[in-house]
């Protein structure tokens, strides 16, 4: 076993210990430290820490926290273990770092290499994780029609309202599963290597790439009516009469139209990564495409292909991306095939425009009919012409713009200035703000035989808010994650519009909004007109794939007029806006609270003992940091006289805590000075510092400085979230 491997009476075993080693050796994560700095740091802190070099009454103490020391130094200096450390924490790097899949060969990559095999790693776990909870997706239509509520008289005009009798009018149900397409070597019976081999054998085997394994997916459906049908009775009564009635029979299902088919599609490498036939110039039109393939037996015989590639026409420009489609769904004997043609390309960060062909159904000339019919027998029959009907062909541009994703890191170069540091905060601000809004929208217009058409889409997350409470740092997590983040942040509504102009100028509209109401489950409601259906209420349901739809049939087309439709929408509207700030919202803050003072109630119960460790760790680096204290103070440097860190409330606290609760850490502040300069990077976990605790858990805490430099006092105060740099100007005190 390797001696720099926590075991498991290791105190880093425990997650309430657990440290950020970065803040152990007081090194940024932000730019990577070199191996000279961390080899550096190490030392330096070894001076103080050795066990051999203290007292007999500090001992233990220095050895407690060598081996922390120890195990922070052999993460960080070894490139693959910082790899894995970085993306998934200490936690992660004990568990992935000591499995046995991790030979001797994968070690011994080079860093980037490394990183690039163990991400992919980590992704094929994450399917398997994510593809072990689900596998299929399935939907289940109910159409439920109460258009009886509303009746017109025709002669007065006058709109009546009623008590409804909801009636079941037509139904949907689909489904699709995902099954990997069996590899050569599984038809043939071959045996199976080890890992290695295996990824190795895959990249020599032709039309494989480094990918996904090309998977089949078979999906099926059925739709028509559901009706009541009723059989004439005659029914004699108790008084001897006798009278005819209509008795209600089961529902009936009545099935329009069926649905089976299979797909697959495949990606193909580029020309670098290429191998084995790909190589070849006759597979050249291979490299960087995609193909995919659609059979479907129901309910018509029909094949359709597709062939995606991006294509650049003049070096260094934007590529377009192009998209070749063929189906087949009738006799080559009479009709070409339908053909497709898209085209894109990006306009923006994160906007494209495209433009969509389609042939449609394309017959022979009568005369190329007759010369060539006794040649061709292949295909459908000529019968099965009247049972299919003709495709229209259509022609679309149109403009999408997607959600922008989670912003990410800005380059910081100049952040000693204070305008950069202002403008790069508003710039951040806004791309959270974009972000949490997620916001996307679609226009099309498209125009065929039937006549033109425009559309439009509009969408984005609206109730994003800010969080209950503010997130802190504090001991659960020393990588920056907080157990409490997803129910201390509002759930978002997703509000979808989507409207359609006809060639007559007709409106056709429906908005939904969608909210997560659990960790894999959302929930929508939605309304619009639809067609004749009139005013149509959509409710939904959703779950890892599985998907269930009541659109429910309030108002015929003819009686939906613009004061209803409004009212459709503003109703349910104001009555979601009660429930979310008038229940559920109330309800969440209470419940955090809750969770949060249990939390308090057992950190507090460490506190004694962190507490008398950090007293420790002081005593033991004390004689250290007095002597270079004193050659800062004797070359006039920057000497720490006094460091507070801790929870410092304000009259706008809601916490109830009224005194403040800090601690002095004056000598491990002065022990990070280093050639007078004083550095911690705002993504430290400042209670992690060698002689550090937290004072106050699951509360804001500031660090407060007053140091010397040049002979003249300084102030400066940050909280967990920024970073400190010392010496600066505007510490000066007047």
């Amino acid at each position: 076993m390797d001696n720099n491997t926590p075991h498991q009476d290791d105190p880093l075993s425990s997650t309430d210990e657990e440290i950020d080693y970065y803040a152990i050796l007081n090194l940024p994560r932000d730019p990577p430290p070199t191996e000279a700095q961390i080899r550096s740091a190490y030392r330096t802190l070894t001076l103080s820490f050795h066990p051999d070099k203290q007292p007999p009454e500090l001992v233990e103490s220095a050895r407690w926290h060598f081996d922390r020391i120890q195990t922070a130094y052999a993460t960080l200096v070894d490139p693959k273990k910082r790899i894995v450390y970085d993306l998934l924490g200490a936690e992660g790097l004990r568990n992935e770092w000591g499995q046995g899949d991790l030979k001797v060969g994968v070690r011994a990559m080079p860093s980037g290499e490394f990183r690039s095999w163990f991400l992919e790693r980590m992704k094929r776990k994450e399917r398997a994780v994510v593809e072990s909870l689900v596998r299929s997706r399935g939907s289940f239509t109910l159409g439920i029609d109460v258009s009886d509520a509303v009746t017109i008289d025709e002669e007065d005009g006058i709109m009546y309202i009623q008590m409804p009798s909801p009636k079941p009018s037509a139904f949907s149900v689909g489904f699709s599963s995902r099954v990997p397409m069996p590899t050569l070597e599984f038809l043939l019976g071959e045996k199976e290597g080890d890992d290695d081999e295996e990824e190795e054998d895959k990249a020599n085997k032709p039309f494989v790439d480094d990918g996904d394994d090309t998977e089949l997916i078979i999906n099926a459906g059925i739709t028509g009516q559901l009706g009541q049908p009723y059989q004439d009775a005659t029914i004699r009564l108790p008084d001897g009469t006798v009278e005819d009635r209509q008795l209600p029979l089961p529902y009936v299902l009545a099935a329009e139209q069926f649905h089976l088919g299979v797909s697959a599609a495949h990606a193909f490498g580029g020309a670098y990564g290429a191998k084995g036939m790909l190589a070849k110039p006759l597979f050249s039109f291979l490299q960087d495409t995609k193909i995919a393939v659609n059979a479907s037996a129901l309910p018509r015989p029909s094949l359709q292909t597709s062939w995606v590639k991006s294509v650049i026409p003049i070096p260094g420009t934007t590529p377009f991306q192009v998209q070749l489609t063929a189906k087949f769904d009738r006799s080559l004997r009479q009709a070409l095939p339908s053909l497709g043609l898209n085209v894109s390309r990006p306009i923006g960060d994160r906007t494209f425009v495209f433009c969509d062909w389609s042939s449609g159904t394309v017959l022979w000339p009568l005369a190329v009919h007759r010369f060539f019919q006794p040649l061709m027998h292949i295909g459908l029959q000529p019968e099965t012409m009247l049972s299919i009907p003709l495709q229209l062909g259509s022609f679309q541009i149109g403009v999408v713009s997607q959600a922008t994703q989670q912003a990410g890191g800005l380059d910081d170069d100049d952040n000693d200035e204070e305008d950069n540091e202002e403008e790069l905060e508003l710039t951040r601000r806004k791309q959270r703000k974009e972000s949490k809004a997620a916001e996307s929208w679609q226009a099309v217009i498209a125009a065929s035989p039937m006549g033109p058409s425009m559309s439009f889409a509009y969408s984005r997350n609206v109730f994003s808010g800010q969080a209950a409470y503010e997130q802190v740092r504090s001991e659960w997590s020393s990588e920056g994650r907080y157990p409490l983040t997803a129910d201390n942040e509002p759930r978002s509504v997703r509000i979808n519009v989507d409207t359609i102009v006809g060639q007559d100028l007709s409106l056709g509209w429906h908005i939904e909004g969608t909210r997560k109401v659990g960790e894999f489950a959302r929930m929508g409601l939605g309304v619009g007109i639809q067609g004749v259906q009139g005013l149509v209420m959509t409710v939904s349901w959703s779950r890892l794939g599985q998907k269930i739809r009541l659109p429910i049939s309030l108002i015929p087309f003819e009686a939906a007029n613009a004061d209803i439709a409004a009212l459709a929408v503003i109703c349910p509207w104001l009555a979601y806006c009660a429930l979310e700030f008038g229940v559920i919202r109330p309800r969440d803050r209470k419940k955090q609270r809750r969770v949060i003072a249990r939390r308090q109630k057992q950190l507090k119960k460490l506190m004694p003992k962190k507490r008398a460790k950090s007293q420790k760790a002081i005593e033991l680096m004390a004689e250290q940091v007095q002597r270079r204290q004193a050659r800062e103070a004797e070359q006039n440097g920057l000497v720490i006289t006094r460091a507070e860190y801790g929870h410092y409330p304000s009259k706008k606290d809601k916490d109830g805590v009224r005194e403040p609760q800090v601690t002095d850490v004056s000598i491990p502040v002065a022990a990070l000075v280093d050639h007078g300069q004083l550095a911690i990077p705002k993504d430290m976990v400042k209670s992690h510092i060698l002689g550090f605790h937290d004072p106050a858990p699951l509360l804001p805490k500031t660090l407060k400085i007053w140091y010397i430099y040049h002979g003249k006092e300084h102030y400066t105060e940050a909280n967990d979230a920024e970073g400190i740099a010392c010496p600066m100007r505007p510490h000066l005190l007047s």
